[in-house]
């Protein structure tokens, strides 16, 4: 514990994982280099080292506790950077160990609303705070669920509860600007389970021409899917976004469109047959659908199909694609493969099977069952062969 003791956890932990070479059969080893690993921040090693010792013998009470710590703070810079199902999947760990775990289930509830899925965010954050009215976070990720439903009126409740529990923080002043801000915005245009709101000076009757567009693209995906989302979704027009800078839109629970692409027909009609895409399957599947299937899926039913593949030097995104879980990080040229491959291995997909096999996907995955088994159970097959068909061809 040399090292550890002047610093180095890093150091020690390498040194204790060359002892478990030594003595693979004493789960002290291990142990002690996942103690250092959590000195050192890298949780990640946390758990691969407690993996092994648990392989060796049962978990010491003081081992249980730095897996739970490790999977949680993993947990969140995950759900926060974009991948919010590995995020999830940590949190749902932790209440395997300890049920009632209060930051296991706000982590659930965070990857949710990190996903789009305001409902189920919220059911699970609102069951949270009624058992534990100071959780802080529940009641700040409640608002922001609200604000992107466009809901004034909730997200001021739930702001005035966060403000009671934690007055004067800097998150209660940001969040009351944004509370503020949908206060003094226009009412937008709805229909029930539509609502598009300007959120910048719009041509008049534009409102209303979104709106019906809207509601086209709605009707054509409430088939297609088998489901439609139980809340209201909301059409943001204008405003910006956090999108890079070659995405025409965004869903990040609300459909985010700039003005001049909702003025043009031509663009606004595939663009929100896409983005309402993301937000039925961000309800209809609770935030599961694998990343390359959710950007395959909102191509395939805003009408582009896959004429020509490009050529085998660029096969790898094919490999790369199970794993990957966010597009927002790449450049123009990266993320043109990445959505051209997405659309590729859909388009296979939907090609072999019809749309009944994929609302029993949906329906598979929204009762809990794991998404491989979900995918192999609908569609007879898995994404490695899917691939494989398509790898053949280039």
């Amino acid at each position: 514990m040399a090292a550890s003791k002047v610093g180095d956890h890093r150091g020690a932990a390498l040194a204790f994982l060359a002892g478990e070479h030594l003595h693979p059969t004493d789960a002290a080893w291990p142990q002690a280099e996942a103690v250092c690993w959590a000195r050192a921040g890298s949780h990640d090693s946390v758990l691969a080292a407690l993996d092994r010792c648990l392989a060796i013998a049962p978990l010491s009470e003081e081992a249980r506790s730095l897996r739970r710590s490790s999977r949680l703070q993993l947990g969140f810079v995950l759900s926060g950077g974009g991948q919010s199902w590995r995020g999830r999947q940590l949190g749902e760990a932790v209440l395997q160990d300890f049920p009632d775990d209060t930051d296991a289930r706000l982590l659930v509830g965070y990857s949710h609303a990190m996903d789009g899925s305001s409902p189920v965010a919220e059911s699970i954050l609102t069951k949270l705070v009624q058992e534990h009215p100071g959780e802080t976070q529940a009641w700040a990720v409640l608002v922001q669920c609200a604000l992107r439903r466009g809901d004034a009126q909730a997200a001021q409740a739930r702001l005035a509860e966060l403000a009671n529990h934690d007055p004067g923080s800097l998150e209660v002043q940001a969040l009351r600007l944004q509370v503020d801000a949908l206060r003094d915005r226009k009412g937008g245009t709805s229909n029930g389970h539509l609502r598009v709101v300007c959120a910048e000076s719009c041509p008049q009757g534009l409102e209303s021409e979104v709106l019906s567009t809207s509601e086209d693209a709605w009707n054509f995906l409430r088939p297609a899917l088998g489901y439609e989302p139980t809340d209201p979704v909301v059409v943001l027009v204008g405003g910006g976004t956090r999108a890079p800078h070659w995405a025409a839109a965004s869903f990040d629970g609300q459909v985010h469109i700039p003005v001049d692409a909702a003025q043009d027909p031509a663009q606004r009609t595939p663009i929100l047959r896409h983005e309402l895409t993301h937000a039925f399957l961000a309800q209809a599947a609770i935030g599961r659908v694998p990343l390359w299937l959710n950007e395959g899926l909102a191509q395939y039913f805003q009408g582009e199909r896959i004429h020509a593949l490009p050529g085998s030097s660029t096969a790898g995104w094919l490999d790369s694609l199970p794993s990957r879980r966010t597009f927002m990080d790449l450049d123009e040229d990266q993320a043109e493969l990445a959505y051209h491959y997405s659309l590729a291995v859909a388009q296979e997909l939907l090609e072999l099977h019809n749309t009944t096999a994929l609302e029993a996907y949906l329906g598979h995955l929204r009762e809990g069952l794991e998404e491989p088994d979900a995918f192999r159970k609908s569609f007879g097959d898995d994404y490695a062969h899917l691939s494989s068909r398509i790898r053949m061809r280039l």
